[in-house]
């Protein structure tokens, strides 16, 4: 009896704490199965977004690159949501397939994707919780209109794009690109303003309201460069039968130029072709003029030009061959330092592409420039202007032979997903 009574209340306790943990343990198991149910629930609405943001950045890009019709749009968001659901890691056999749901507008060009997903609870029946539907929404806009103004390639340095001043660039339907991360990657300062159809920058901006139309998007994705594919000029040895001092009016046929200064207000007239500058600068001074309506020019071996102010341009790109649509063209091996100089006041005519992947356009001038072209587009490593010019990028492609290069005109815009 007395072990009886010792054991007794010892039997009480635990029958106390069995009856607790009997009353415990539903709730336990709730607490665990909603837990679970939770955290599949939160996988796979990360899951979804991830699918529809994939998407809507495909299809605007697919959107950007043809006139596609807005019913395959369509078709690529959806099918491209299911995939990356059915690939999904989380995924099991029985889950269903979303259903998407895909609109397209036009001002902005814009892509939503919107896609909804039962959830199906391990724990639904027991707990008597039933989740709602998974849900998830994208849209990917096209930046930028269909034709480049100008597009600064370097990824990092400051004022990658840069005015200062008085200087003004104003771009006729197109867009003005900087690649450049850094914090003041495009530069508008002072009294200088930069205007285009669409302004974008992958870093930050320097300058206020008044100096940029419209205001700039920011942290937009790099632009890759249009013309990396396009094959460079054969240089050849220099020719000691070559001018290298032009003082009188001449005709120059294309070949190799180690170095030509053009001086004492001589004119000089490029015949079509590719004129190839190596070793030495290309310098018009003097009150000189050069004049072109077919000629390609091509830089390397540290070669650059000077334009100076008393100089008059007039130049327009090859129609045809390996510089056609390439007005100016410097090397991809040149100095990233080196600097191409337009300081004309009478360069109103520059038909054609300039591309200049390694180095530096500076135009100073207080004049416009270009401003009498067909269509001028820029692709430079880095473009800065400085005191009063008024650079005019017209995109009038229909007024010229000169074709426009691959890239240049509507193809390959970046897409972003919007905020």
């Amino acid at each position: 009896m007395r072990i009886f009574a010792r054991i007794s209340p010892i039997l009480d306790d635990r029958g106390v704490i069995a009856v607790k943990f009997a009353l415990v343990l539903p709730v336990l198991l709730a607490a665990v199965g909603f837990a679970i149910d939770e955290t599949r629930y939160l996988h796979q609405r990360e899951a979804l977004q991830q699918a529809v943001d994939t998407a809507a950045m495909a299809a605007a890009k697919e959107l950007s690159l043809s006139d596609r019709k807005r019913e395959d749009i369509s078709q690529i968001a959806n099918a491209l949501v299911e995939a990356y659901v059915r690939d999904a890691p989380s995924r099991s056999r029985d889950d269903m397939l979303p259903e998407t749901k895909t609109r397209v507008t036009s001002d902005p060009t814009e892509v939503e994707v919107t896609a909804t997903l039962p959830f199906h609870g391990m724990f639904n029946n027991f707990l008597g919780v039933h989740f709602p539907e998974v849900e998830a929404r994208a849209i990917a806009r096209v930046v930028g209109q269909p034709n480049i103004c100008v597009l600064g390639l370097n990824s990092s340095e400051q004022g990658t794009i840069s005015l200062e001043h008085k200087a003004r660039v104003t771009g006729q339907d197109c867009a003005v690109y900087s690649n450049s991360d850094h914090t003041n990657g495009l530069k508008s300062k002072n009294d200088a303003v930069l205007s285009a159809s669409i302004i974008c920058t992958r870093g930050g901006k320097d300058g206020k309201t008044g100096n940029f139309w419209p205001t700039p998007l920011l942290d937009c994705p790099s632009f890759d460069d249009p013309l990396a594919d396009r094959p460079e000029p054969f240089a050849g040895p220099c020719d000691p039968a070559v001018p290298t001092l032009i003082e009188s009016d001449t005709r120059l046929e294309p070949g190799t130029y180690c170095g030509l200064k053009i001086a004492n207000g001589a004119r000089v007239d490029l015949a079509d072709g590719i004129f190839v500058f190596r070793d030495a600068p290309l310098i018009v001074g003097d009150g000189s003029q050069l004049f072109s309506t077919g000629a390609g020019l091509y830089f390397t071996n540290d070669a650059t030009f000077v334009f100076d102010s008393q100089s008059t341009i007039s130049l327009a790109a090859p129609k045809s061959g390996l510089m056609a649509g390439l007005l100016i063209f410097g090397s991809r091996s040149l100095n990233s330092k080196l600097q191409f100089e337009i300081h004309s006041d009478d360069a109103r005519v520059m038909v054609g592409t300039i591309y200049i992947p390694k180095g530096e356009l500076h135009i100073d001038a207080t004049n416009p420039i270009a401003d009498q072209s067909a269509y001028t587009a820029i692709v430079a490593d880095k473009m800065r202007l400085y005191g009063g010019p008024h650079l005019v990028l017209h995109t009038n492609y229909s007024d010229t032979e000169v074709p426009v290069p691959e890239g240049i005109r509507g193809a390959g815009q970046p897409v972003v997903l919007a905020k």
